[in-house]
């Protein structure tokens, strides 16, 4: 997928209403000009630490606070308050555990249409899934809707490596943070 400005931006002067963007949040690192983004919708999609860790650790031996994005997600969160631009948060328990309630607040909060189609997709894979679907999208490939689960609690968090628990301490603050704030 694109990554300089010089590519990305030509994809925001479309013809089409609506744009979709997706980027973690660390690739907001060294963006010359946050104000490219002033007229968008911001929406964070957050996950509890030891989930974004588990999944890290699949991937990486040794995951860091900037892998798992909670202080540029806090950061774009802070910075859009700031600037007055709109910006919502959206848990990803809240969205698996319920996912039409979830998802509809959302499109109300973009000012879109909800969508039943939504709930259900075709398995495999899609052209905009990006180069890193391999690494990480399996399971979205093998699936044809959502894999309704409960809502965290936090007796069912992965376990985390002694290691790891100075990173989960860093990260939990921020998470819980930007919890307070999604949606629904």
């Amino acid at each position: 997928m694109p990554t300089e400005r010089a590519e990305i931006l030509p994809t925001l002067k479309r013809d089409s209403a609506h744009v979709f963007l997706k980027h973690m949040a660390n690739h907001i690192e060294g963006w010359p000009e946050p104000r490219d983004f002033a007229t968008h919708k911001h929406v964070l999609l957050t996950r509890h630490p030891r989930k974004v860790l588990k999944s890290y650790r699949a991937r990486i031996e040794s995951p860091i606070a900037l892998d798992l994005c909670y202080h540029h997600q806090k950061a774009w969160l802070e910075h859009c308050e700031v600037e007055g631009w709109p910006v919502a948060v959206l848990d990803s328990d809240r969205l698996v555990a319920a996912p039409a309630p979830s998802l509809r607040a959302l499109m109300d909060w973009l000012g879109l249409a909800f969508d039943p189609g939504m709930l259900t997709w075709p398995a495999g894979p899609r052209q905009e899934d990006g180069p890193w679907a391999k690494y990480w999208y399996h399971r979205v490939h093998a699936s044809t809707g959502w894999e309704k689960t409960t809502a965290t609690d936090m007796d069912s968090l992965p376990p985390v490596e002694e290691r790891f628990l100075p990173l989960v301490a860093e990260t939990e603050p921020l998470y819980e943070l930007l919890r307070a704030r999604a949606l629904n």
